[in-house]
């Protein structure tokens, strides 16, 4: 994060920390009387399980990319985002879960640009989220 937005980014993410500590505080109470201790946790963990499902979706790794990999990280469509994520999800449980060693994994492609930042788009670049596969930016 750029350093002139840093502390305005830090002090959102805080005040919505806060904010989501004292909503569980106020209904948790209520939903133990309720549901008893299960039922409260459950609910919990649903919405856990619900905003795992989203950030999946719909945030991009970002981790060890360039700035100019990121340009183009987030130069994407969430759809096409979302619709990698998914094969990503598949290619996780095919390889790790059940042991299928012949599974490629999911590359994602970016429109290259020029100097200029236009885009060539005839000529798509790979940019895997693997470490050996990454091609370098530009």
């Amino acid at each position: 994060m750029p350093l002139y937005v840093r502390d305005v980014g830090m002090s959102m993410a805080t005040a919505l920390t806060w904010f989501f500590n004292f909503l569980l505080a106020v209904t948790f109470p209520k939903f133990q009387d309720a549901f008893q201790n299960t039922g409260a946790f459950g609910y919990y963990a649903a919405w856990c399980v619900v905003g795992w499902v989203l950030i999946l979706l719909f945030v991009p790794e970002t981790k060890d990319l360039t700035l100019e990999q990121l340009d183009a990280r987030f130069s994407i469509s969430s759809k096409t985002h979302a619709r990698f994520a998914l094969r990503q999800c598949l290619f996780f449980v095919r390889h790790y879960l059940l042991r299928n060693r012949n599974v490629k994994r999911p590359v994602i492609k970016f429109p290259q640009e020029d100097d200029y930042g236009h885009s060539r788009s005839d000529q798509p670049r790979k940019i895997s989220f693997d470490k050996e596969e990454r091609t370098s930016a530009l």
